[in-house]
């Protein structure tokens, strides 16, 4: 069925799964909103039956993990550390009002990540971020857009990224970051672009394309280094990043992933806002958005408030509308998470596992190539070394010089001459013999010892910029206090003469 016909099978499903959801008791009031259950519809194929077992499974994981009081309960302080070895942020709406997601995974260092926060917090932070992407991101997106919006649009930077030197550690996490988005977040994805991807990247994905869900590899597209065009279609030049080829550099946010651009954090009229109402921990009802999903005395609000130039105020938290959002608050706005790219990452693959064993694979192969290849180009050598052996072996038998095709005859080969080659070449074998017994793996107990050595230069690495930047601040407050000393000294001096003078008179 196409058109008005799936539109209505899928609402008859909707309503099929609310009443379900009501009869168990499993439908909050902030959670009953048909464009959230729909998300879960479609994670599951319209399965009424798994559908509410994910959902069921979805609000016992709320409660166990806190995500309900998330936002006002986490404060990630080290979030500006984490940006410099994870770089990823939200900037700007594409051209239909979705909120873009962007993460240079080129720049990404797991293990200096790990040194500055920990896993708890970094799955804590990742969570955070998705509820705020519900509660600020999506209802300031859907006012804006006057229509709905409900997913992203995230482009993965792949350029230097090095998949062989992920830490089994990074795996773990990023898989455990897949499960919560999948199992809680469904349906969020709009389409990645994945750009600056080599050859082998894109041979890759041609062939792993094929083992993952359909309807996911349909959203991603793995673009070259001439992506440029293709991104301005699906994204205005003044939302984009100028390192992906847009004009916007936000210069004084200090850079474009930390600008936090977009219509959350800008300035919209107080008269807006008190018509989102939001229901997934954030989310817009339908009968709340303006456009076609907007009632008509709602929209003639809208438009009143529009024309009369009503007073602005600052985009509150929609879930909480008395906490101010400040630009800086936001600047922690990411998954990373969406991680959806890092999630997405191993979504167009499942897991890191088929990129390793891919390339153990590729890597095997060459090696076995390049050793036929120089066995092929020493066969000669070896095939004259042979008959040279060969030679030597008639002659010290028999005590005659046999004359053999392609050589000069120069008398009989002295055995004692021949000694030393036929020792060389024994000598030879062996060592080859022994390189070939050798495992290529550095022993696991020393490549232990060498992982413990990086992550303390990484820990002493980490302790000197924090001391830096301490040293930074006493040096400022030393200044500081060598002016008010300065201009003390002056009012006391001004205050000693005008005494004097005034003693005088």
């Amino acid at each position: 069925m196409e058109g008005g016909g799936a539109a209505e099978e899928e609402a008859r499903a909707v309503e099929e799964l609310r009443q379900a959801l009501a009869a168990r008791d499993l439908l909050p009031p902030k959670f009953d909103d048909k464009h959230t259950m729909r998300r879960f519809l479609k994670a599951r194929g319209f399965d009424i039956d798994k559908t509410i077992d994910m959902w069921s499974e979805m609000l016992k994981w709320r409660k166990e993990f806190g995500a309900d009081s998330i936002l006002t309960d986490f404060v990630f302080d080290e979030l500006e550390d984490v940006l410099l070895y994870y770089p990823h942020g939200f900037h700007g709406v594409d051209r239909d009002g979705r909120p873009i997601y962007i993460e240079i995974l080129g720049k990404v260092d797991p293990n200096k990540l790990l040194n500055v926060t920990t896993v708890e917090r970094f799955l804590k932070y990742h969570v955070q971020s998705l509820e705020r992407l519900f509660a600020e991101k999506y209802p300031a997106c859907s006012v804006a857009s006057k229509k709905h919006v409900d997913t992203i649009t995230t482009i993965l930077d792949v350029k230097g990224v090095n998949w062989m030197k992920v830490s089994k550690l990074a795996r773990e996490v990023v898989l455990h970051i897949n499960k919560i988005d999948g199992d809680n977040y469904p349906e969020i994805l709009h389409r990645m672009f994945i750009v600056n991807a080599g050859s082998g990247f894109r041979l890759l994905w041609g062939a792993l394309r094929g083992l993952i869900d359909p309807n996911t590899a349909e959203k991603i597209e793995v673009l070259g280094e001439t992506y440029r065009c293709r991104l301005l279609e699906q994204i205005d030049k003044s939302q984009l990043p100028d390192f992906l080829g847009g004009s916007c550099s936000c210069s004084c946010e200090g850079g474009c992933l930390r600008s936090n651009k977009g219509p959350w954090n800008q300035m919209m009229t107080s008269d807006n806002l008190s018509e989102a109402a939001p229901m997934e921990t954030g989310h817009l009802s339908s009968e709340n958005l303006v456009c076609q999903d907007m009632e008509p005395d709602v929209q003639m609000k809208l438009e009143n408030s529009q024309s009369s130039g009503s007073s602005s105020i600052p985009l509150k938290m929609l879930s909480s509308p008395n906490t101010p959002v400040t630009r800086k608050e936001n600047v922690v706005t990411p998954r990373l998470i969406t991680v959806s790219s890092t999630v997405t990452c191993f979504q167009l693959c499942h897991s890191v596992w088929y990129h390793r064993l891919l390339k153990l694979l590729v890597d095997v192969i060459k090696v076995i190539f390049v050793f036929l290849w120089r066995l092929l180009s020493l066969a000669p050598l070896f095939s004259a070394l042979r008959r040279v052996a060969s030679h030597c072996i008639k002659t010290s038998s028999t005590g005659e010089h046999v004359h053999m095709p392609g050589m000069k005859s120069s008398g009989p080969i002295d055995k004692d001459c021949t000694a030393p080659c036929l020792e060389r070449l024994k000598r030879l074998e062996h060592m080859v013999m022994e390189l070939n017994q050798r495992s290529p793996r550095i022993p696991p107990e020393k490549e232990d010892l060498i992982e413990e050595s990086m992550r303390r230069i990484r820990s002493i690495e980490c302790d000197i910029k924090k001391t830096q930047r301490a040293l930074n601040r006493t040096s400022l407050k030393q200044l500081k206090l060598e002016q008010r000393v300065e201009n003390w000294k002056d009012s006391m001096l001004s205050n000693s003469c005008r005494f004097s003078y005034c003693k005088a008179i």
